[in-house]
């Protein structure tokens, strides 16, 4: 079970860039990134132990950007709520990036399919 969970993070290491895979749209251009439109999810790090989620972000040019739940009660509250939900109705993706925009870390609107 354990290997499988890693495979399976792993693979979103050597995942390629599918264009209708789930993505924000940005609401405006992220100046900060050298004019992104969109960011897609690159890597999620669920860390049990140290209670930290790490997510990283690719944009439309390669931009990388990294957002940190650091809290430990937060992000072990989020892993549990993860690790119970239903992604045959909501994608992984799609709840990474629904929670990004709900926390004020992205402003935009979600487009693409489930890859």
């Amino acid at each position: 079970m354990k290997s499988l969970l890693i495979a399976f993070l792993v693979s979103f290491l050597f995942a390629a860039p599918v264009a209708a895979e789930e993505q924000v749209d940005l609401a405006t251009v992220d100046q900060a990134q050298a004019g992104t439109l969109t960011y897609r999810v690159a890597q999620l790090t669920l860390d049990w132990e140290h209670g930290r989620i790490v997510i990283r972000l690719v944009g439309d040019n390669g931009e990388r950007k990294e957002v940190v739940f650091g809290d430990a009660d937060n992000a072990r509250s989020m892993m549990r709520a993860l690790n119970k939900a239903d992604l045959s109705a909501k994608s992984l993706h799609r709840r990474i990036i629904e929670k990004l925009i709900s926390d004020g870390h992205l402003v935009g609107s979600i487009s693409g399919a489930p890859d």
